[in-house]
């Protein structure tokens, strides 16, 4: 059942978000990259572990270099898309991102306002290695206008980063900072979202400045010992009636409406969030798999040559 943007801004505000479940390409050539490593480096006596070793890590390079040219052809395949015009479906949006609704979010540890953020704790103790991302989802808006992000399980691709260390301790953080350029790909479904950027401090504060420009009516309103002035007690009167009254004008304004939300793929594709340009991370991923196609055929060459 899909979840409306507004529900999923209901969300706390923590720096400690949900686990990053998306297995980068990267982080299988470090994989690979290990093997390869230990195999070098250790004298196994035993051909068939040699084999066996070098056997893996082509196999898994092979496994990221079609991991890399899956997302290298996702991100040229799919069509860009202006905001106002963007079909159901696959697409590509660029252009400016926003907080969404009236939330400012924090970025972790105190770090500076973002839109999105990912960290990275590893500590000798309580717990020895923290990883998560933020969920909660914010605008993308170009010249014809706005659509809803869902982060949730989205890869995200940051130039912004920020690390250092305290008691004993290394944080590290990526982000994309409120204003930046940014580029999303994933799937756009409409969906009837309950309006809720409800801002009660400005509604009251916009209130109550309409009020004070008619004082005499102020005054026969809540001046109740009719001194010409409002004491504290008056002025919280006036205060709790324009909460009220507030609140009931924006219920009767108050109607449904359908925003277009992209979020990850049901079809199992990534769902990809960059503030990096479209051409150069699809050069990225390209190189990025013959990089891999490479190992992977050095790998099994090696091994072919320890079974002859």
């Amino acid at each position: 059942m899909a979840v409306s943007a507004d529900r999923l801004l209901s969300a706390p505000n923590d720096s400690l978000g949900s686990p990053i479940g998306f297995i980068s390409p990267y982080v299988i050539d470090a994989i690979a990259l290990g093997i390869v490593l230990l195999m070098v480096f250790s004298d196994f006596s035993n051909p068939l572990v040699n084999i066996g070793g070098y056997s893996i890590a082509g196999a898994f390079a092979l496994w990221a270099a079609l991991k890399a040219k899956a997302i290298h052809r996702y991100i040229t395949d799919t069509p860009r898309s202006k905001t106002v015009s963007a079909a159901q479906g696959f697409a590509e949006l660029q252009g400016t991102c926003e907080f969404y609704g009236n939330r400012e979010i924090q970025g972790f540890m105190s770090g500076p306002p973002c839109v999105w953020h990912r960290y990275f704790i590893l500590r000798p103790r309580p717990i020895p290695l923290q990883i998560g991302a933020s969920t909660l989802p914010f605008v993308i808006r170009d010249n014809t206008g706005l659509c809803v992000v869902d982060p949730n399980r989205a890869k995200v691709i940051s130039a912004s980063k920020r690390s250092w260390t305290s008691a004993g301790a290394f944080f590290s953080s990526k982000y994309i900072h409120y204003g930046a350029k940014m580029y999303v790909i994933g799937e756009i479904r409409a969906e009837r979202c309950p309006v809720t950027s409800y801002n009660e401090n400005a509604e009251v504060a916009n209130l109550l400045r309409r009020w004070k420009q008619d004082k005499p009516w102020m005054l026969e309103e809540f001046d109740t010992d009719h001194n010409g002035e409002l004491d504290s007690q008056e002025w919280n009167s006036a205060v709790t009636r324009a909460k009220n009254i507030s609140r009931d004008l924006f219920d009767q304004k108050t109607t449904d409406r359908v925003e277009n939300v992209i979020r990850k793929p049901c079809n199992g594709m990534p769902m990809l969030i960059s503030d990096q340009h479209p051409d150069d991370l699809a050069a990225r991923f390209s190189l990025l798999s013959l990089f891999n196609f490479a190992v992977t055929a050095g790998c099994f060459l090696v091994a072919y040559t320890l079974c002859t």
